[in-house]
């Protein structure tokens, strides 16, 4: 039997082991799920991308935005600087994804002393001698006049020619084959007054007027500046192979519109079905998993730190990325169309704790409505608690204010609400017009207070006229203020008035039926002493007779000595007087003891008991023969009242504090009374008093377990009649 209530207790420790396991694998299942969901978005981007926006649609778009020609012309700029020796700031030379040569003519001015105004470098500042000479006389021929000749500036201009390009080869075949095979051509002839001649690939897709206009900023004097220009830009093929400013223009000018609204729709799809799969499952199996218990039980402004650090992190990366990805343009950009192997492990990262904690804040939405606003959201936030305890105690201050008992001396607590009141009029006097706003309220507060009394103290006025009258039928409301005490002791008058007359009522009853109950039980032995009495009188009954009838004497009076010993020790136990004899002792052994003296009648019946008792002793403070008694008399019960060839359970449960004997069994009769009439003097199983015992064996057995501070409770189930006798163990 012992050996049953381990292998129970291990078979509870194992499946409490087993739901934990369970609530960490649903966990864990969870996370994977919203891992696996995480992945499919950020990788689903690239084929999505692909199909929608095409890199070849985004290179051509790129070429035919108002974008492109701002950055020819930026070039065209750097290059015109190059050429010239003039530098302001331009440096787009570098490029290497858009092919470029340029030629051009370097103009140098020299003054009257024959040195070079602007000299760009060594080779320009070495002019031929010959030349400056021939250039200074022909210039003095220019300006003799007939009065005077007078050299008014001495100028002199040189002619270099110069050319620029960052292709290996720019022999005019292979610049043929490299405008051939190119993605867009464009070549620009300005003229000696820089009036430019622009031929493209894109015919009028190419906006011309637009170059010019970004070429010299809306100013037409500037064209002079580009005079003798001639330059051709070719887009090859792998344009987006390359790394510059033009590369990183043209990914900047894709994502931002397109790219980016592609990433925020799969974004919005995919919270849009991880909210509806999250409300989908029960709530039941959600609140059971262990990171969602984790995240419920957070307070509400932990969960706000949560989600601004993920914005944190998030707005962090994007930093880290724009500093650190790409040489030119927004390094964010870049990143977002290159889809490179860091795209995958950030975009999965920052997208599954996304995910998670949308999830796991659908879930805490759920766990509000199951479990009420204020529980859910206003406990569970700890600015929340804070007011609710501030709230509590304010009014619980307040009402210990205010409350004034009638049957003590108040005088101290009038004394005291005066001069909150007297405090408070003095601030609101010294506080100006503010000051005078907070006096109306605080007015309207004490007059709606005051009426508040007032109502209540004509509902205390009504209700005690009800009881005046006789009418006890009354509820009045005890959360009066400093009336509570009275409507306190209305409905204790009521309470007390009807518990007087249920007791009188049962006590009545009680006693009608003891008298009834113990006069038909006295009154049968005792008749059939005085009939067999009489019978034994008769002289003519042989000796046999005889003795038959002085066995029958001997078991009535028995039987009626165990009635009246019953009933007295009934009556002790009930009233408590009686005396314990309480010592250490094994109500395991004890039960045994008892189960062994009952054995005989226990095999006499047809009953079949399964015992499941643990096998280490159980010590209690108990009186042994009186502990005794109650497992006798519960046996002995459940022999007279359980159906034949049914079975009998009997468990005894050991906690830290106390040892349970469970007693079930199927009964024989209807059940049809109420369980607490069951432990009441002269009460049978049997109504028709039928079989044999006092009907005191119960109460007698419940009086004893709560005399040694147990407790006997009954539990009826349709025909199974249940019996737990729970008793303290010793410490």
């Amino acid at each position: 039997m012992g050996t049953n209530l381990n292998n129970q207790n291990n078979e509870k420790s194992i499946n409490e082991e087993k739901q934990n396991k369970g609530f960490l694998a649903s966990s864990l299942v969870t996370i994977l799920f919203i891992l696996i969901f995480a992945s499919i978005s950020v990788v689903s981007y690239l084929p999505i991308r692909n199909v929608y926006f095409p890199i070849e649609e985004n290179v051509n778009n790129y070429i035919e935005s108002q974008a492109f020609i701002y950055r020819l012309s930026r070039l065209t700029k750097s290059l015109q600087q190059s050429i010239d020796g003039t530098n302001d700031g331009y440096d787009y030379i570098d490029v290497r994804s858009v092919k470029y040569k340029a030629d051009g003519t370097i103009n140098e001015d020299l003054s009257s002393d024959g040195e070079l105004e602007q000299p760009v470098n060594d080779e320009k500042a070495i002019s031929n001698d010959a030349k400056v000479i021939e250039s200074m006389q022909k210039v003095e021929e220019e300006k003799v006049t007939a009065d005077t000749v007078e050299i008014e500036e001495n100028v002199k201009t040189t002619v270099e020619e110069k050319s620029l390009s960052n292709m290996d080869s720019v022999s005019d075949d292979q610049l043929a084959d490299e405008i051939k095979g190119s993605l867009f051509y464009m070549k620009a002839i300005f003229d000696e007054n820089g009036n430019p001649k622009i031929e493209t690939s894109l015919g009028n897709r190419f906006n011309k007027d637009s170059f010019i206009h970004e070429l010299i900023y809306y100013d037409d004097d500037l064209l002079k500046e580009y005079a003798n220009l001639e330059v051709v830009y070719i887009v090859p093929q792998d344009f987006e192979e390359y790394d510059d400013i033009f590369t990183s223009d043209m990914k900047d000018s894709s994502v931002l519109p397109e790219h980016g609204m592609l990433i925020l729709a799969i974004g919005a799809i995919s919270i849009l079905v991880l909210i509806i799969v999250a409300f989908a499952i029960s709530y039941c199996t959600q609140n059971n998993m262990a990171i969602v218990k984790v995240f419920n039980k957070m307070f509400l402004e932990f969960k706000f730190i949560v989600w601004f650090g993920f914005i944190g992190l998030c707005f962090g990366t994007g930093v880290i990325i724009s500093n650190n990805y790409g040489h030119y343009g927004y390094g964010l950009t870049n990143f977002i169309y290159d889809v490179g192997p860091a795209f995958y492990i950030i975009g999965i990262t920052l997208t599954f704790m996304l995910y998670l904690l949308i999830y796991l804040s659908v879930v805490y939405i759920k766990h509000i409505y199951h479990n009420g606003f204020k529980k859910g959201l206003i406990e569970n936030s700890l600015f929340g608690s804070v007011f609710l305890y501030t709230v509590r105690n304010s009014k619980e201050v307040f009402k210990r204010l205010t409350s004034i008992n009638l049957k003590e001396d108040n005088y101290g607590k009038l004394v005291g609400i005066v001069a909150v009141n007297l405090l408070a009029i003095w601030i609101l006097g010294n506080s100006g017009f503010l000051g005078f706003i907070i006096s109306l309220a605080y007015t309207i507060f004490i007059f709606k207070y005051l009426l508040k009394v007032l109502n209540k103290a004509k509902e205390l006025n009504k209700a005690s006229s009800k009881v005046a009258e006789g009418n006890f039928n009354i509820n009045v409301d005890e959360d009066m203020g400093i009336l509570s005490p009275m409507a306190k002791d209305l409905n204790n008058i009521k309470q007390g008035f009807s518990l007087a007359i249920e007791k009188e009522i049962k006590s009545q009853r009680m006693k009608s039926e003891l008298i009834s109950n113990v006069s038909h039980d006295l009154k049968t032995p005792l008749t059939s002493i005085i009939n067999y009495v009489d019978l034994l009188k008769k002289e003519d009954i042989d000796e046999q007779t005889r003795k038959e009838y002085i066995d029958i004497l001997d078991r009535k009076s028995q039987r009626l000595n165990v009635l009246i010993e019953d009933l007295f020790e009934a009556s002790k136990a009930s009233s408590g007087n009686i005396e314990l004899k309480l010592e250490n002792i094994d109500t395991i052994a004890l039960f045994k003891q008892t189960m062994g003296e009952l054995e005989e009648k226990i095999n006499e019946s047809t009953l079949d008991f399964k015992i499941n008792l643990p096998e280490d002793k159980v010590t209690c403070n108990l009186d042994g023969r009186r502990m005794y008694r109650v497992f006798e008399n519960i046996i002995i019960n459940i022999l007279k009242y359980s159906m034949e060839n049914s079975r009998v359970y009997i468990d005894a449960i050991e906690n830290e504090n106390e040892i349970s004997f469970i007693f079930k069994n199927i009964s024989a009769y209807e059940l049809n009374f109420h369980v607490s009439e069951i432990t009441e003097r002269f009460t049978r199983g049997d109504e028709s008093r039928n079989t044999e015992g006092s009907g005191l064996g119960l109460s007698i057995a419940k009086s004893f377990v709560e005399l040694q501070n147990g407790k006997l409770e009954i539990i009826i189930d349709g025909d199974l009649f249940k019996l737990v006798v729970t008793l303290p163990k010793t410490k």
